[in-house]
């Protein structure tokens, strides 16, 4: 089960990178701070890291180092035109989940004899 529950919180990784990438471009350490502000949760630098890494060779994003000194330095990523796609495709698709979603429950709860809220929240 906890496995299942990490799957499904490293699929969700890459549309909130992206999604936390839509104001601008950003360094991974605030790419990690931003999830935490969209309620992603704790996730683990390295994950982070490696899943820009594929998103980058996906061409979801871009990254542009920038040289700090001697040996230092550091990574600030963006979208690319395929990932602007792909968010905004992704929000629609939920969007439309969500109504179908919705639609379900009220059916379910007036076919059970109670209300949406009630049952659900």
């Amino acid at each position: 089960m906890r496995a299942d529950l990490a799957r499904e919180a490293q699929d969700w990784l890459v549309p909130f990178l992206l999604l936390a990438m839509r104001g601008g471009e950003l360094r991974g350490h605030e790419l990690m701070s931003r999830l935490a502000d969209l309620g992603f949760g704790v996730v683990r630098p390295g994950e982070v890291y490696r899943t820009l890494r594929h998103a980058e060779a996906e061409g979801l994003i871009f990254s542009e180092r920038e040289h700090l000194g001697y040996l230092l330095s550091r990574r600030k990523y963006g979208l690319t035109e395929p990932g602007r796609a792909y968010i905004e495709f992704l929000a629609e698709s939920l969007g439309s989940y969500r109504e179908e979603i919705e639609v379900f429950l009220s059916a379910y709860s007036e076919s059970a004899g109670l209300s949406v809220r009630g049952a659900y929240g």
